[in-house]
């Protein structure tokens, strides 16, 4: 497809603004030495970073959807994508909803890297776990009312709607829990 028809700016006007020794003046046609040097570094960087695993290239983008989607899925949505692996929150929208179907494979690796760890403090995961903890602390004798002080919470009483707790209230439980059982 042409350049322009995708509103992008010719090279040769691009280029032409630039000193010598930028790689746009050499793709815009210069072929002096500062250029023709530029152009060099640059493939001689892009060819090490291949050789280094570093390879950026086009690839589908299905992979990092599905990857995604397991995410929203446990709780992380894409803001919290985007403050881990500081893309574009539009970028993560559009390969979400299919939008993009062709990605980088560094943008691809760094979503792939994104784990369940990474949530932010206030999305909610389910409950199971800090009511089992809550259950074996209540088995050692501890009461609800005293559980619930321990943890800082205001009222007397330790409420969980729906089954659902946040990731920083289950994660102040789990260390709770570790104190008082070592």
């Amino acid at each position: 497809m042409n350049p322009a028809a995708r509103g992008l700016r010719p090279i040769t006007e691009l280029g032409a603004g630039r000193p010598h020794g930028n790689r746009l003046r050499y793709m815009a046609g210069c072929k002096c030495f500062k250029c023709r040097r530029s152009n060099s570094d640059y493939e001689r960087q892009r060819k090490l970073a291949r050789a280094n695993g570093d390879w950026n290239g086009i690839v589908d983008a299905s992979t990092a959807r599905s990857h995604l989607e397991l995410l929203r899925r446990v709780g992380i949505g894409r803001r919290a994508v985007h403050a881990v692996t500081d893309l574009s929150d539009s970028i993560l929208h559009e390969i979400r909803k299919g939008l993009r179907p062709r990605i980088r494979a560094r943008t691809e690796r760094k979503i792939l890297a994104v784990t369940s760890k990474q949530r932010a403090d206030h999305s909610f995961v389910p409950a199971r776990r800090a009511l089992r903890l809550i259950g074996q602390l209540i088995d050692e004798g501890y009461t609800k009312v005293s559980l619930a002080q321990r943890l800082g919470y205001k009222s007397r009483a330790i409420q969980l709607k729906n089954g659902l707790i946040t990731a920083r209230n289950e994660q102040r439980i789990i260390a709770l829990h570790r104190k008082l059982t070592t």
